[in-house]
């Protein structure tokens, strides 16, 4: 008998590749923001909107992560068809607004009084999950995402239903079970829980904005944008990928060693290692 990695192997290897055959997930209608860019760090944004390619690509055990949270969020999807007549992955086009974004809402469905209702389904590990459950409130970020999706004319949407759906089990005093959710129905001009008193469309329009004017700043101004994270601050000294340093969503940003050759504030895109990356690609696709 031979000790073997064989299937391990193969379907990391299965699942890198379809990533890269797959490649970036193009915008509704070719706007340079997407609404899953909610709460996302600035510098990052501007980078995605560049779409250049990325420092610090997904690891192994992240791609099987997400092959398990797409697989129970496609499940879920077909159950609201199934149930309650949802219609998923809706296209969003927040342009007649002025916003430089769209995107896919993961399903609409209508409630009693004939109102579109924006389903968010957000899968979460054990710990995330607990971290929810325990004080009831959800992220600001994925609050705004659902929101953002809400303001398109076209659905006539006043609620948003997000959903927190745990991906996995835990055992102990404060337990998990793969398949648990959180759900909060929050109207649009309700205040959202853990807020502050805003609405959920206030923090729609509030985000909307910043993605927009990152995708002006980095289109048509040819600058990048602040290594700025919101609910943060601005991030003197990038945190190494395998640290517990925060913030957290440095250590697990795709353009983690990118970011840290870069100053940490606005920065003319010429002055940069970006413009050469820009150039290569330039000729490359001569």
């Amino acid at each position: 008998m031979v000790s073997s990695n064989r299937t391990l192997n193969a379907y990391f290897t299965y699942l890198h590749d379809k990533r890269v055959e797959e490649g970036p997930k193009l915008t509704a209608f070719g706007t340079a923001g997407r609404g899953s860019m909610s709460g996302s760090c600035s510098r990052q944004i501007g980078l995605t909107m560049l779409d250049l390619p990325e420092s610090d690509p997904l690891d192994s055990k992240t791609l099987l992560a997400f092959h398990i949270g797409t697989a129970l969020h496609e499940l879920t999807q077909t159950a609201m068809e199934s149930v309650w007549k949802m219609d998923s992955e809706v296209p969003i086009d927040l342009r007649p607004l002025g916003y430089n974004i769209s995107g896919n809402a993961d399903g609409v469905y209508k409630d009693e009084w004939g109102y579109g209702v924006i389903w968010e389904l957000k899968s979460k590990t054990s710990f995330g999950f607990k971290l929810a459950r325990k004080d009831n409130v959800p992220e600001k970020h994925e609050l705004a995402q659902a929101a953002m999706y809400a303001l398109d004319p076209n659905i006539n949407a006043r609620s948003i239903h997000l959903v927190y759906l745990c991906k996995d089990s835990s055992y102990g005093k404060d337990a998990t079970q793969m398949g648990q959710t959180i759900e909060w129905v929050l109207d649009l001009d309700q205040h959202a829980p853990g807020q502050n008193g805003a609405t959920a469309r206030e923090l729609a329009h509030e985000e909307a904005k910043r993605i927009t004017d990152i995708a002006t700043m980095v289109l048509e101004q040819e600058q990048i944008p602040e290594r700025y994270v919101p609910d943060y601050g601005l991030v003197e000294n990038v945190p190494y990928p395998d640290s517990k340093t925060q913030p957290w969503r440095c250590r697990f940003c795709r353009y983690n060693a990118l970011c840290a050759t870069l100053p940490t504030g606005v920065t003319n895109i010429k002055e940069t290692s970006v413009q050469l990356m820009l150039d290569e690609r330039e000729v490359n696709d001569r």
